[in-house]
């Protein structure tokens, strides 16, 4: 199997998308068909051409920022599922959901739109082709069959594209999109040498107001001429190239859309139709006009080209359709099998088919989509109405999670961007949701009904979604249903406000025509039948009006009612399920204890009697004259003890991990020298199995701050691995590299461990990382180990801000990767890191040194004094720290040069040995303490050192370690 790929159901991860392929998806998704109309309805009427302009201009710059937000959180969590993703992993699962739910909608009616666009495109183009067929209205839009037949086939066709191939889909997409950015280009230069140059862009500003506020128009539509340019956030987990670069993805499609904005709002205001003097009359009359003349970016081209104007700009647009269809089918595809993956949609829109594709979720998205046809454009339009608010709640959630990313990461650009991106996001917001701050009229009021339901719908599956979570990932932010319901009830009444504006217009014009329809004068008797009748009318208006707003009342107030119900019935969750966390937490932290207290006895009563057996073995093994069968005998006993050792120690390390009391203790480490000894420890092994074991270290930087005793414990465990399952004659490699700088001073190396040995079944491989995993096969069937090892490497690693992947194939082999971000280590540290190795190195001679062994157990008071014998020490001894504390109380000072502490001793422990000594009033209180110890824990390293002990030792300890700690305290008599 190769890296990037997966198996059916296992996930979207196919590396297919080119930085062509992803520029070709953001900007088909942020421009679209409406680029093509909106400069003559929305751009130039309340702009003008160079007020449109530079609003395109500061609007593009402005989502740039946004940009950095999605390109910050696409290089830390790269899988895909976009803005749901980040807000899920950093804020909660309860921000992910409200991120998707506003997102789902947005992208939707971006489909929707784009589905029914290309009939209206058509009927300006070429007339009622398609109007043919059954009829209908809805809110004053003709809905025909052939227009909804022709939106349903460019829906199929799209999900059809989808569904055969990632690759194809992209190239088509590629192609359209081309397609519609060269052709806007090819129009707008036909039309500026048609015109001669720029002089039909006079007057530069619309007569709406100041050119500062007309700028403003255009610029606070950024979310919506924009939206769509993150969707390549969704498919990050389906690069080519490194997700870091995704920036430049991102600015060529915010700079290319705007340009394609720009040009299109240009062309419309060069190309003024006979009979109109400039832009602004032609506009302000366009609603009169018919056919090519009702589209001046057609009409431009039109007019400067022909036919073949109309065919460059007719393509142009079909692209826009396409790639917006195509895009949001993409993007949306990805999120909803990333949240069915999560568990926040049913699981079958998680399933893909043996190309990675989605399809289940392609399929569900043209299903709803075959519907929406069938409601008209009008009803339509409502729904895209709120995409401007769902993007503006995304771009705010997306900038949050940077400024929360770069806060922890104390990364101070990354919360720069992500602080401005927050408060443009929410100045947009705020501006479409509290539309009388601003004194403008906001969306239309269906649009914010759809909002209400949209909301409420979504607080209804999230209480569902709570209801079933047994892993409590939810419900975790109560601030997230509060903001809910306080957009809810803004929302609510902002419908009703416009609701009620609306009927009041209605109203007063049905006054002025009644008026004007009984020619009404104030002379005329109270009795005349004239003013009776405009009474009546007049009353049965202002009953409609009444009843109208009453119903709007009695709506709000059942949603809000509604929407309450909701929320009160999730918090009474959250409440139930804090009290069980409570007590769950109460009960956790006894058990803890029990288990920590349990640990610690069974390390000791383990590491105990292993002291002894691989002690007197290393003393042993440095006898001249033993015969061979017994060297070899003392060499297995050695090698067998040294392994259930390494067992020993997987089964405490891995309970330490997962109960999160694991430290890391950084130190000046040389790799190269790590990587040495790796090498040293393992060839002669690698020997006898005739493998080979080739090293390769390719660094600039080799002394570095790290945790050096787990790195190697990593790498022993990595090795060791390549090694059991390699069979005879095969090889092991190990590489370390280094890799390009990363920030704050950081490097980053990347370590391979890689065999040609039996590998891992697919299945397997999925579960490698996890505990007491181990493959069930025949040809495993006789290699020892616990399954922990892997497990271990990976929490360590991810301890140390790494990672760690494996690729693999049955019958083929296996590859380990690590990539280690480490600090470089500074000159002090350096010099001191050298000075320690020269000190190990060196002979000692430590005669008439005096050292006093404390431990109650007679066999480690024998080991130690034995080794330490053997090195010119003087050796007394003490059973317990009682009398540990009363020989060194009875002797002169300076008698003792270092005492050897067991810790669990009766009478007396070693900390209160400890304390006793060290509070003496005289020399004797500053002679070094080294805890001789079995006890592994952080806690009693922590314990060793408040006590008054200056280092410990961990039995069972080799002669060499224990020296070596010694060396630190007592010099020997070839020291000045």
């Amino acid at each position: 199997m190769l890296k990037g790929e997966k198996t059916a159901d296992s996930g979207v991860t196919t590396k297919y998308l080119s930085p062509l392929g992803a520029w070709a998806l953001a900007f088909g998704c942020s421009v679209g068909w409406g680029a093509f109309v909106m400069p003559g309805t929305v751009f130039l009427p309340n702009a003008g051409p160079l007020g449109a302009v530079i609003g395109l201009l500061i609007g593009a710059a402005v989502m740039l920022v946004i940009g950095v937000n999605y390109r910050t959180l696409m290089a830390r969590y790269p899988d895909g599922g976009g803005s749901y993703t980040f807000a899920g992993k950093v804020l909660g699962s309860d921000h992910g959901f409200m991120c998707a739910w506003m997102l789902l909608l947005t992208y939707m009616a971006v489909i929707w739109a784009n589905s029914t666009a290309l009939s209206l495109i058509i009927r300006y183009l070429f007339g009622d082709i398609f109007c043919f067929g059954f009829s209908y209205e809805i809110a004053g839009y003709t809905v025909y069959l052939g227009e909804i037949l022709l939106a349903v086939a460019l829906v199929a066709v799209t999900a059809l594209i989808c569904l055969v191939s990632k690759r194809l889909a992209v190239w088509i997409q590629i192609l359209f999109a081309l397609l519609m950015f060269g052709g806007i280009c090819v129009a707008f230069v036909a039309v500026l040498v048609h015109n001669g140059g720029f002089s039909g862009l006079e007057p530069a500003f619309s007569d709406k107001g100041a050119p500062v506020t007309l700028i403003w128009n255009i610029l606070i539509l950024a979310p919506w001429a924009y939206i769509g340019f993150e969707s390549i956030s969704h498919s990050a987990g389906e690069f080519r190239f490194h997700v870091k670069k995704s920036f430049p993805v991102i600015a060529a499609a915010l700079v290319t859309g705007a340009l394609s904005y720009c040009m299109l709002t240009m062309c419309a205001a060069m190309a003024v139709p006979d009979g109109f003097s400039d832009w602004s009359e032609y506009i302000s009359a366009l609603v009169t006009q018919t056919g090519i003349r009702g589209l001046p970016t057609f009409n431009a081209a039109r007019e400067a080209m022909g036919d073949t104007g109309l065919t460059v700009l007719g393509i142009a647009a079909l692209g826009g359709v396409a790639t917006g269809m195509i895009g949001y089918f993409i993007a949306l595809s990805r999120m909803l099998h990333k949240m069915a993956d999560d568990k926040m949609m049913p699981a079958v829109l998680g399933r893909t088919n043996r190309k990675g594709i989605p399809y289940a979720a392609v399929i569900a998205i043209a299903a709803v989509s075959f519907v929406i046809p069938f409601f008209g454009r009008t009803a339509i339009s409502w729904i895209v109405d709120v995409t401007t608010i769902g993007a503006a709640i995304v771009y705010t959630y997306t900038s949050i999670t940077a400024f929360v990313v770069g806060k922890r990461e104390h990364k101070v650009p990354n919360m720069i961007f992500g602080a401005v991106g927050a408060a443009i996001s929410l100045i947009f917001l705020i501006y479409y949701l509290i539309p009388a701050l601003w004194n403008h009229s906001g969306i239309a009021a269906p649009s914010y009904l759809i909002l209400i339901i949209w909301s409420v719908l979504g607080m209804i599956i999230f209480y569902a979604l709570l209801r079933k979570d047994h892993t409590r990932r939810f419900g975790k932010s109560e601030a997230v249903w509060i903001i809910l319901s306080f957009l809810v009830l803004i929302v609510s009444t902002i419908w009703i406000q416009q609701s009620a504006e609306i009927q009041t217009e209605k109203v007063s014009s049905d006054l002025s025509s009644a008026i004007e329809k009984y020619d009404l004068d104030v002379g005329l008797s109270p009795n005349n039948e004239a003013v009776v009748g405009s009474e009546r009318y007049i009353a049965n208006r202002m009953d409609e009006f009444g009843n109208v707003l009453h119903t709007s009342i009695y709506v709000q107030s059942g949603v809000i009612a509604c929407a309450i119900a909701i929320i009160f019935s999730i918090f009474t969750i959250i409440k139930k399920r804090e009290k069980h966390i409570e007590a769950e937490r109460l009960l956790a932290e006894q058990n803890s204890q029990s288990k920590s207290t349990f640990l610690s006895n069974m390390s000791h009563d383990l590491r105990t009697p292993m002291n002894a057996v691989i002690g007197y073995t290393a003393l042993a093994l440095k006898e001249d004259d033993l015969p061979e069968h017994l060297r070899d005998y003392l060499e297995k006993i050695e090698h067998s003890g040294h392994h259930l050792l390494s067992l020993i120690n997987d089964i405490l390390d891995m309970s330490r991990i997962e109960s999160g009391k694991t430290d890391l203790e950084p130190e000046p480490t040389d790799l190269s020298a790590l990587i040495e000894s790796v090498h040293t420890i393992f060839s002669v092994q690698m020997e006898e199995k005739s493998l080979e074991f080739p090293i390769v270290c390719e660094i600039t930087n080799r002394y570095v701050i790290c945790d050096k005793n787990r790195l190697t414990r990593v790498l022993l465990n990595l090795v060791s691995n390549a090694y059991k399952f390699t069979p005879s004659g095969g090889k092991v490699l190990v590489s370390l590299n280094q890799e390009t700088d990363g920030e704050d001073g950081m490097l980053n190396y990347r370590l391979v461990v890689a065999d040609n040995g039996i590998g891992m079944s697919p299945e397997f491989a999925e579960h490698i990382f996890d505990a007491f995993e181990r493959e069930r096969t025949s040809t495993v069937s006789g290699i020892q180990g616990t399954g922990l090892g892997m497990s271990i490497s990976k929490s360590l690693i991810e301890l140390m801000g790494g990672t760690i992947t494996v690729d693999t194939q049955q019958g083929k082999g296996t590859r380990f990767t690590v990539h280690l971000p480490l600090k470089e280590a500074n000159e002090e540290e350096i010099n001191s890191l050298l000075a320690a190795e020269i000190a190990l190195k060196a002979e000692h001679d430590f005669t008439g040194k005096r050292v006093l062994v404390v431990d109650d157990n007679m066999i480690n008071r024998e080991i130690a004094s034995t080794i330490l014998e053997e090195e010119g020490f003087t050796v007394d001894t003490a059973e317990n720290g009682r009398f540990a504390v009363d020989m060194i109380a009875q002797s002169e000072p300076g008698a003792y040069d270092a005492v050897l502490m067991d810790i669990q001793m009766p009478v007396m422990d070693g900390y209160e040995a400890a304390r006793a000594i060290r509070s003496m009033q005289d020399d004797r209180s500053n002679i070094p303490i080294i805890a001789l110890t079995a006890n592994t824990f952080e806690e009693d390293r922590r314990r060793i050192i408040e006590s008054g002990m200056d280092a410990h030792v961990i039995k069972p300890f080799t002669p060499e370690e224990l020296l070596a700690v010694i060396c630190e305290f007592i010099k020997d008599n070839g020291e000045e």
